[in-house]
């Protein structure tokens, strides 16, 4: 499984995103990173390379139909679909008063979107 992550994080890297620029302020990045970001707070690690994380990553990657090989128009609505659920666990947590407020906001980024999947 490694070796997938190695893959789709190369295919991320060398693929074309004209598709993204578009993307609203709240929900930037890739969806790839959305999906990091989903499974680093589910597991509350940021070793992406344990197993348990690269099932998780590949998991979200295959029901959010995510595949940095082949950049997607709809990147910008699956980024709102995952940030709703980041925020969902951040108002769950009690780390956000509001999850529709988190949702909204631009400064409400996962530190894995904001650094490039990192």
């Amino acid at each position: 499984m490694r070796s997938l992550l190695a893959a789709l994080a190369l295919a991320l890297a060398s693929a074309s995103l004209p598709a993204l620029a578009a993307c609203p302020a709240n929900a930037p990045g890739e969806p790839l990173h959305w999906a990091i970001a989903i499974c680093q707070q589910r597991y509350e690690t940021d070793e992406i390379e344990s197993p348990k994380m690269q099932s998780c990553i590949f998991s979200t990657a295959k029901t959010y139909k995510i595949d940095p090989a082949k950049p997607t128009a709809n990147a910008c609505a699956i980024n709102l679909q995952l940030k709703k659920k980041w925020c969902a666990e951040l108002k769950k947590n009690g780390a956000a008063d509001s999850a529709d407020a988190c949702v909204r906001s631009s400064d409400a980024v996962p530190e894995a979107v904001a650094q490039g999947g990192a």
